[in-house]
């Protein structure tokens, strides 16, 4: 995260997932119906969720996934 991102003067999005078995996949399918939105929207300025959210993080299986997707990775 980058201290441009940090003082922008809109309210900060933050990511937070669960995790735990079988509710690891649904966050998934939830993230990916979440990138076909943002994605889809013309002339979208984000890349990523990473590029989206300010914040990201989760326990469990959201953690692993909060790591992917602060890296950069998709759904």
């Amino acid at each position: 995260m980058t201290l441009n991102k940090l003082n922008l003067k809109r309210p900060k999005r933050l990511l937070s997932m669960d995790g735990g078995g079988i509710r690891g996949l649904i966050v998934v399918e939830i993230l990916i119906k979440l990138e076909d939105i943002l994605y889809n929207q013309p002339n979208s300025p984000w890349k990523c969720l990473a590029d989206y959210f300010d914040f990201i993080g989760g326990t469990s299986a959201g953690a692993i996934l909060a790591a992917g997707l602060a890296k950069g990775m998709s759904a």
